[in-house]
């Protein structure tokens, strides 16, 4: 694990994040049955203005009680980069997200007091295939490439977006998570 960038408090990439073996048998099994996953488009599952104008809208498909993705959970949790205060009291969801040609997510922030997780499984991204992660807040702005066994932590608010997909025949697969506080009755 290496960490790579970082914006304190918000966001931090660290690439080589899981070992190779376990990355390897996650990279296979999704990319083997990426067309058996029944993934869907986000068109009227999303809010629209992150798809807008976008010609090929990401397509997910959520993931529960997968067995290779348990280590990538726990290791987000209880990472050495960054200090979650409130981990126990997380609710994380995981889905696989693939984005085609022409596919990509509009400015957006997450809302408030949520954290996301973007694992990048592709081995191979050549940097003229856009699908590059955008950031910018107060302090200035930047972008982080698709690279695979790499781990994007984003601690809401922060503005980013996904560049435009442009490959014609790989698509950008990551597997995003989602960490929010549970609701409290």
């Amino acid at each position: 694990m290496k960490l790579q960038y970082s914006i304190p408090s918000r966001l931090w990439w660290i690439t080589n994040f899981l070992d190779t073996k376990t990355y390897k048998i996650i990279h296979k099994d999704i990319f083997k049955k990426r067309k058996e996953l029944n993934l869907y488009s986000v068109e009227n599952v999303w809010e629209n203005y992150l798809y807008k104008g976008i010609k090929n809208p990401p397509k997910k498909q959520t993931i529960i009680n997968y067995n290779p993705l348990e280590k990538l959970k726990i290791l987000i949790k209880r990472n050495p980069f960054y200090f979650i205060s409130d981990i126990e009291n997380l609710n994380m969801t995981t889905q696989i997200h693939c984005l085609e040609k022409d596919s990509g997510i509009n400015w957006h922030d997450d809302g408030k007091g949520q954290y996301g997780a973007t694992y990048y499984l592709n081995k191979r991204w050549n940097k003229n295939w856009g699908g590059e992660f955008m950031f910018k807040n107060e302090n200035g702005h930047g972008w982080i490439p698709p690279v695979g066994n790499s781990l994007i932590l984003v601690k809401a608010p922060l503005e980013h977006k996904v560049n435009t997909v442009l490959s014609p025949n790989i698509p950008r697969v990551s597997i995003q998570m989602f960490m929010k506080n549970r609701e409290r009755n």
